[in-house]
């Protein structure tokens, strides 16, 4: 195996793996969580986010990298592509997620009526994620068909 195709299969591990967790928290997690109640529902969120936010960071981070270091390389635009989608939700979640997620983790008075929306709203933004990464996965995997 050459080391292209290397550099796009562990791409593709990366974000096949940043997008399966990213479909199993909007598919699974955050409804049952949501199905629970408002206050079980934040307090739940706050646990799973931390602890998934270094995992899924971690994973859009090394697949991009990954990608990147590919074109470098190897000039394999397609893993390029592939990569800036997955490195693309990182400046997305700091941007338009993380004003959602401070006010989850920061404020202790939140209303009901106002928890119930932010938390929809957060799944909502979490889905963009999980459909930017999903595309960078097939881009990988369309790469590795190429070959």
């Amino acid at each position: 195996m050459d080391c292209q195709t290397k550099l796009t299969l562990l791409g593709a591990a990366f974000s096949g793996l940043f997008s399966g967790a990213a479909i199993y928290v909007n598919v699974v997690e955050h409804p049952a969580r949501l199905s629970c109640g408002a206050d079980i529902a934040h307090a739940q969120w706050a646990p799973s986010y931390r602890k998934a936010a270094k995992w899924q960071a971690s994973l859009a981070l090394l697949g991009g990298l990954v990608g990147v270091i590919n074109y470098a390389k190897n000039k394999n635009k397609l893993a390029l592509k592939a990569s800036v989608l997955l490195l693309s939700v990182i400046p997305f979640t700091f941007i338009a997620i993380m004003p959602t997620n401070k006010i989850l983790l920061e404020k202790q008075d939140i209303q009901q009526d106002e928890k119930v929306q932010l938390l929809t709203k957060w799944g909502q933004l979490h889905a963009v994620r999980t459909v930017a990464s999903l595309i960078s996965f097939g881009i990988f995997l369309y790469a590795l068909a190429k070959k």
